[in-house]
């Protein structure tokens, strides 16, 4: 099998996709692309300036969704997927419990699934890609030779995501976060168009008693 060009790594929320993401494409110096990035921006941009069109998702999302685009610039590295809105850097606001909380119903739109898509492989045309998400390897970069697929128990992932927002000052039980991620998958899983799935072909880990470095290992051990 010839070196891969584009590789995958697929997972629910808090499975540690992200952050083994990152330490991939660093230890390749391939570009990483985060695919939860631009649904996080795209969320924080309808909740900023046109919250209703978000429970219509219709055709006037859409519409202002695209309207909007040319004042988000994208630039991907080794470091991850860089955003900025009219120049300006978006960091935590994409991480804000309300955008977290709304971006799926976003997500489960078919047109912005498609949009995403977009962006994302006219991002992978610069060169080598590490692809992280939810449905990198089965709808995005389904030729991608290279799939992994990462989860970890509901405790563990909700663990890790109450750190995260603690960390960002925000005030949140373990409750409400194992909550918020349950309900993320069950639309994550269910909805009609590009649902959480394995690739196929993509191999299975389960983080919940590894480590980073460890799942980092495994990964680079199953690269050609």
């Amino acid at each position: 099998m010839r070196a891969p060009e584009i590789i995958t790594i697929d997972g629910p929320a808090g499975s540690g996709k992200t952050t083994v993401a990152r330490m991939l494409a660093r230890h390749l110096g391939w570009r990483l692309l985060e695919s939860g990035s631009l649904y996080r921006a795209l969320t924080w941009l309808a909740l900023s300036e046109a919250p209703e069109l978000l429970k219509e998702r219709g055709p006037r999302l859409m519409k202002f969704l695209r309207e909007r685009l040319p004042d988000l610039r994208f630039e991907a590295s080794e470091k991850g997927l860089s955003l900025f809105f009219r120049e300006k850097p978006l960091r935590e606001e994409l991480r804000l419990p309300e955008v977290e909380a709304r971006v799926s119903e976003l997500a489960a739109v078919p047109e912005v699934r498609e949009l995403v898509g977009e962006i994302l492989r006219e991002l992978a045309r610069e060169g080598r890609v590490v692809a992280e998400g939810r449905d990198m390897g089965t709808v995005v970069f389904p030729e991608a030779q290279a799939k992994f697929f990462l989860t970890a128990s509901d405790e563990v992932r909700a663990e890790r995501r109450l750190r995260d927002w603690r960390a960002q000052g925000l005030s949140v039980t373990r409750e409400e976060v194992l909550a918020s991620l349950k309900a993320r998958d069950q639309k994550d899983s269910t909805r009609k168009t590009a649902p959480l799935t394995i690739p196929q072909g993509a191999l299975v880990i389960d983080t919940s008693e590894k480590s980073p470095e460890e799942v980092l290992k495994e990964i680079l051990s199953r690269l050609p």
